[in-house]
């Protein structure tokens, strides 16, 4: 089998993506009520901590796996890593939201939540498929055309906010920083669906050469 034997490795991926679930759940929070940022800000920083935790120890197991060749375990250490990088981007765009204070929560963000949603959901199901490749071939398969399917419908998301964010006109200082501080925003979470993207590229690539 492609991946190490030991139950340890599942488990860390799983713990893995179960925190992508939980850090888009927190921003999703906001919606509900605004005033929560700086605690959700804080609780996704905390996340992001637990997430470097776990991959540290995935790299680690990997160092004393002698079963595993080199690109194996670069595919492994890469498939850990994207989905770190999908937490990241989602503490940053809580964290630039608190820098910034942005007073209200900006409707690119609520136009981007449910994609994030999904993705996570999907991330998460074809991440506990993988234990059994071969069995669960076709749920892992449907789970990463789900997610390519979706950051496809968030590019448009994100064309049509960059429109509106560039195009409008801007009447001094305080507005232009602003547009620059939405932008970052917007762009960020275009980022967080690209990532999401290359964690199901990496599914896609485990599910091949786990059915050799």
């Amino acid at each position: 089998m492609f991946f190490p034997r030991g139950k340890k490795f599942f488990d860390l991926y799983e713990e893995l993506a179960k925190k992508i679930s939980e850090a888009v759940a927190l921003l999703e929070g906001l919606e509900k009520d605004y005033s929560t940022l700086p605690e959700v800000a804080q609780n996704l920083d905390r996340l992001e901590d637990e997430a470097d935790e776990i991959v540290h120890k995935v790299i680690e197991e990997l160092l004393y796996d002698h079963t595993r060749v080199t690109e194996e375990k670069g595919d492994i250490k890469f498939f850990v890593y994207n989905m770190d990088n999908v937490i990241d981007s989602l503490e940053k765009v809580a964290n630039r939201l608190n820098i910034y204070r942005i007073k209200d929560l900006p409707q690119p963000l609520i136009d981007f939540l449910p994609y994030l949603k999904e993705a996570a959901t999907q991330i998460e199901l074809g991440v506990s498929s993988l234990k059994d490749i071969r069995k669960n071939d076709d749920v892992i398969a449907s789970c990463c055309v789900k997610i390519n399917d979706l950051e496809n419908e968030a590019d448009k998301v994100n064309r049509k906010w960059l429109g509106k964010v560039i195009g409008e006109g801007y009447s001094g200082v305080d507005d232009f920083k602003k547009m620059l501080a939405l932008k970052e925003i917007v762009d960020t979470l275009e980022y967080t669906m690209d990532q999401c993207e290359d964690v199901a590229n990496i599914l896609e690539t485990l599910r091949l050469k786990g059915q050799a």
